[in-house]
């Protein structure tokens, strides 16, 4: 029997490559106590399993104060 990594720890992988992108840029402060405040327009069409390589995107859309959106993604071959 395989195991999988179930699509919500996909979510939080995306997250955390997130926040990294996120303080990355070396004009702006580093964020302290960043955190996961939302998830919007989630879709989980699989899961990953041994083997398998999962690529992880994130791209950050805004900034206000504080608060910054990102869009990501995790990708399974063509998943």
């Amino acid at each position: 029997m395989s195991s999988l990594m179930p699509g919500v720890l996909l979510i939080e992988a995306v997250a955390q490559l997130g926040g990294v992108v996120a303080q990355a840029d070396p004009t702006l402060p580093p964020l302290p106590d960043l955190r996961l405040a939302a998830v919007h327009n989630a879709k989980l069409t699989g899961s990953a399993v041994p083997g398998e390589t999962v690529c992880l995107h994130a791209t950050v859309l805004g900034r206000m104060g504080p608060l910054i959106q990102i869009e990501g993604r995790a990708e399974v071959g063509p998943k």
